[in-house]
């Protein structure tokens, strides 16, 4: 009884004096409830599907708040905010740069696919949307 009363004002208490450390977390998880999200793809001109990473459109949701987590600083992908979805200006802004990286010159363009998970029906979650868009530099 003793130890499960110290676990939890360990809880409380190590949070607010020393922040996150393993297993305890200010952080409430999962506090997000989006209605809809968005997965990116980007292929080249030939066809063929990019590397996501490589494009800074993946995900890194962890189920934290941003600025919560392990200490990692994640790479500025596309997707800042879960649940948020970029609009097609954001997107092409998005890819230009990625396109102006030395990494990305042999690309003239790219096409991109924005697929929106959503509710489909009060019973169903799958794609309601989905946006596909030429960059070029």
């Amino acid at each position: 009884m003793y130890a499960a009363a110290a676990l939890l004002a360990a809880n409380v208490i190590v949070p607010l004096i020393w922040g996150d450390v393993y297993p305890f977390t200010s952080a409430p998880m999962f506090r997000d409830a989006p209605r809809q999200f968005a997965n990116y793809r980007v292929y080249s001109i030939k066809g063929k599907l990019l590397d996501p990473a490589d494009w800074l459109v993946q995900r890194v949701y962890d189920g934290n708040p941003v600025g919560y987590g392990v200490g990692v600083k994640p790479p500025p992908v596309l997707e800042q905010e879960f649940g948020v979805i970029a609009d097609e200006a954001t997107v092409r802004e998005h890819i230009q740069r990625q396109l102006a990286e030395p990494r990305h010159a042999r690309e003239a363009f790219v096409d991109v696919v924005q697929e929106v998970i959503g509710p489909i029906d009060g019973q169903h979650v799958g794609v309601v949307r989905t946006n596909r868009w030429r960059v070029g530099r």
